[in-house]
Order: C-alpha cells, then sequence, then structure tokens
C-alpha cells in the first residue's frame, strides 16, 4: 500500500504542529524556571557543564522564586556535588543566591521534602 505525496505531506505538517504545540505549552509552564536558569548560568563557574536538577517554583505571594541544585564538571570531568540555590524570579533581572539562608527562607518550608 502506498501513500500518496498529498497524505505524506499531510503527516508531516500534523507532527510539526503537534510538536511546535508542545513545545509552546511547556514555554507556558516553564517560564519561571527557564528564567531561573538563564539567571544561574550567568553566575556560576563552568556554566556550559552545568546539570540543574529538583527545580520547582515556588510562590510567596507577589514574589515568585524558583529553588533547585546544580552540579557542574570539575577539571577531572566529574560532576560536583550538587548545590541548592535560589532564584528571586522577576523582570528584567532574576535574582540568583546560593545562600544557605535564602535556601532556606524560600525553599525550605514546611512540608516540603
Amino acid at each position: 500500500m502506498r501513500l500518496s505525496k498529498s497524505k505524506f505531506f499531510a503527516g508531516i505538517i500534523l507532527l510539526i504542529l503537534v510538536w511546535v504545540a508542545f513545545t509552546q505549552i511547556r514555554m507556558v509552564d516553564g517560564n519561571a524556571i527557564d528564567m531561573a536558569k538563564a539567571a544561574a548560568l550567568k553566575e556560576i563557574e563552568n556554566s556550559e557543564t552545568a546539570k540543574f536538577d529538583q527545580m520547582e517554583k515556588v510562590d510567596h505571594g507577589e514574589t515568585t522564586v524558583v529553588c533547585g541544585q546544580y552540579s557542574v564538571k570539575d577539571e577531572a570531568g566529574n560532576y560536583t556535588t550538587p548545590k541548592n540555590f535560589s532564584v528571586i524570579v522577576q523582570t528584567p533581572e532574576s535574582k540568583f543566591s546560593e545562600s544557605a539562608e535564602d535556601f532556606n527562607q524560600y525553599c525550605a518550608l514546611p512540608g516540603k521534602k
């Protein structure tokens, strides 16, 4: 059974539309996390090797904070122990912090892991 060129073309267009829809939905949901990653990458050493984990958006009234961990590769090429961080997400520039005080204030809330 041969597919006609028009059906093949329509299938390709459908796949592209589905892909665009899913990427746009992720951008809407992950905007704060994306902004936090961008702020963190500006501040951390070896940012080109950064690996993020356990990122979570936390709302504090009018303030949005993203909490998470990151690790980077050391000189031997191994990933370092993950470091906690927080980012106060705001426009035009978000505020990145590695301080334990900021992390505990925004991220270590009762009832959270």
